[in-house]
């Protein structure tokens, strides 16, 4: 959770500085890309069809046609070749074909696109003047297909970067962004690893010394390796590299609250908490998050359920302190057995607020596809706006891998719901529990999240929504809208978000009326908003039906950068806002670290203001409203006593 308010749009700008081809614009080799899409330089016979992935970095062609070939002529002393990854269960069959290549008629080099590397080097050390590259699919006793990125050039001798990724959850673990720099300068910035084998190769690194590589995917550790030497027309082979999980995405040994389950509660009232624990003494029940260099921390006061324990599982019931300053929060419980220590640990599950909304505000969006590394940049992204925004609560529905959307959300400083639908990774459940659930934010707000088509068994719906007959703001985050209307009649549901349904996209439904709000497309998300208790907008600029655009490779419209660093050292700062988009945003929210004092804002209003544990920073929540089409800049700064005026 370290640190992730802070909008950091030199990385984002990095990962958007990598093209469709994998190949970083910053990139200083001697070498031209050729897509394969590209039908004035690639050459086809036989079924090649450009297609792409749902949503992956670039297009590429395909074939499962014994005997289609490409030919491609090039000028220059050397080329690789750029595979398409294997399609992820959610999406297909892997490439089972085989590739054979020959350069002007040379000795055949065959690739196997199950188990190689993404990029493989066909040829170096070429006279430098024109060749003919010729590729040609086959078919295995096993299956067919193969699918082709395009094509490095290269001009001048280069070597290449080879290594292997696997990690913790590895059935989840698809791609990576391998980011190689030397110096301050970006050489490469490109997704790797075969997701069947685990093999990555960067080819076309000038040869040299002081190179270094950083691995990244969105809710893994990250990982470095240093001082790399590459050498001419050769491969340097780094030791494999192991991925940990983001310990913000890892629950160990809870029940509830959980992600998809949070407790969200105010100062001075109780949740309860059930963890797997034997015969262990439990010592501490404890609430902990930080915001950058601060942390804020508390420990309950609890006693334990004994009645509700069984066999291996324990139950407390925790009260938070009248001064539990408001947030999104990590739980842990610790324990004893013979002087031996263990903690249980339930990462952004408990939100404390200081009031509860009527009329609550959503952001909302679903069937991004976010299977793999590229679409869960683009879903931080969508959490940093969102984050922006401010709202009460985000529902994502209709979602695929849930290990890289557990890292993507963790940005996001509420809490949230998601649900998996046809394109799930199954397992799921492992972080987000049952496909029907529900979270009451307060007594007159209660979301039920159900991710299961309408036909199967809706006896617990109906009984999570019959023990909540006075709550006044019912809303059903679904995977499909098609609820039946007396299900929805009968509870006074005032809401249906969904991103598989057919029909209308904002439409009312039965006799509530039920506002069924619905995916457009996978490149848009929704603000929501209520006046008593029902649907009052959804929709952007006025539209009927259209939500907000946000394109894949788009800069978010909504962002904000803070100057300088917002790290806790500086006793003034500023905002910058901007807001590309033809509608106002009312309450924004800000957040920022300072050296512990009293702070004054222009153009905003203290919402709150923490002090962090050892009372060295002070951590203020400031909203504003944000005009469209404008930058809009916030101060904050250390007020100036009376006394200390001239």
């Amino acid at each position: 959770m370290k640190n992730r308010f802070i909008t950091s749009f030199i990385l984002i700008a990095l990962n958007f500085a990598c093209s469709p081809t994998g190949v970083s614009e910053a990139d200083e080799t001697s070498s031209t890309w050729i897509d394969a899409t590209d039908e004035m330089k690639v050459k086809r016979i036989g079924d090649w069809r450009k297609t792409s992935f749902r949503y992956s970095h670039a297009s590429h062609l395909l074939t499962s046609t014994h005997g289609a070939t490409l030919t491609l002529h090039f000028q220059g002393t050397g080329i690789a070749i750029r595979l398409a990854n294997n399609a992820v269960p959610a999406y297909g069959t892997p490439n089972l074909g085989r590739i054979l290549t020959r350069i002007d008629g040379g000795e055949p080099i065959s690739i196997e696109p199950r188990s190689g590397a993404l990029e493989v080097v066909l040829a170096r050390g070429l006279t430098n003047g024109a060749h003919t590259l010729h590729i040609e699919h086959l078919q295995r006793e096993e299956g067919s297909g193969c699918r082709i990125e395009g094509f490095h050039v290269f001009n001048s001798p280069t070597g290449d970067l080879q290594f292997s990724i696997n990690g913790e959850d590895n059935a989840y673990l698809v791609e990576a962004r391998a980011i190689v720099t030397q110096g301050d300068r970006v050489v490469r910035n490109a997704l790797v690893r075969n997701w069947l084998s685990g093999r990555c190769r960067l080819a076309g690194l000038a040869p040299g010394s002081g190179y270094t590589l950083k691995v990244t995917a969105v809710g893994w550790q990250s990982v470095t390796a240093e001082n790399i030497v590459i050498e001419k027309y050769k491969s340097t082979t780094l030791p494999a590299f192991y991925l940990t999980r983001n310990a913000a995405t890892r629950k160990t040994r809870f029940r509830f609250p959980a992600l998809n389950r949070p407790a969200i509660r105010k100062p001075n009232q109780s949740f309860r908490a059930r963890f797997n624990s034997y015969k262990d003494l439990i010592e501490k029940v404890e609430l902990r998050r930080s915001v950058g260099p601060a942390v804020i921390s508390r420990n309950l006061r609890f006693e334990e359920d004994k009645s509700a324990a069984y066999y291996y599982d324990r139950e407390v019931v925790a009260h938070l302190p009248e001064d539990m300053p408001p947030g999104l929060y990590d739980l842990s419980v610790t324990t004893s057995n013979n002087g031996q220590r263990s903690v249980r640990s339930s990462p952004r599950s408990v939100h404390v607020v200081q009031s509860f909304p009527t009329d609550p505000v959503l952001v909302t969006f679903g069937h991004l596809d976010t299977s793999s590394q590229y679409q869960a940049e683009y879903l931080e992204r969508m959490a940093t706006m969102a984050n922006l925004i401010g709202p009460d609560l985000v529902l994502n529905s209709n979602a695929v891998n849930p290990a890289y959307i557990s890292g993507a959300l963790t940005r996001l400083e509420m809490p949230y719901l998601v649900n998996f639908g046809n394109h799930r990774f199954h397992g799921h459940e492992k972080w987000y529990g049952d496909q029907v659930g529900i979270v009451d934010f307060g007594p007159d707000v209660s979301v039920m999240n159900f991710g299961h088509p309408w036909h199967v068994d809706r006896s617990k719906a109906e009984a999570l929504f019959s023990a909540r007959k006075s709550v006044a703001c019912k809303i059903i985050n679904a995977f499909e809208n098609n609820a039946p209307l007396e299900f929805i009649d009968k509870h006074g549901v005032r809401m249906i978000h969904d991103a598989h349904g057919t029909g209308k996209r904002v439409m009312n439904m039965g006799k509530t009326p039920t506002v069924r709000i619905g995916k457009v497309n996978a490149v848009s998300f929704r603000v929501v908003r209520f006046e008593n208790t029902r649907v009052v907008s959804c929709t952007y600029d006025g539209h009927e039906i259209n939500p907000y655009p946000f394109g894949r490779e788009e800069l978010p419209p909504l962002r904000s950068t803070i100057t300088p660093a917002n790290d806790g050292t500086h006793t003034s700062l500023k905002a910058t806002v901007t807001n590309d988009y033809a509608e106002d945003f009312s309450n924004c929210r800000l957040t920022f670290v300072m050296p512990h004092g009293d702070y004054v804002v222009d153009h905003g209003r203290i919402e709150s203001a923490i002090t962090s544990n050892g009372g060295q920073y002070i951590i203020l929540t400031v909203r504003c409203d944000i005009p469209n089409r404008k930058t809009t800049e916030v101060h904050v700064s250390r007020r100036i006593s009376s006394a200390s005026k001239p």
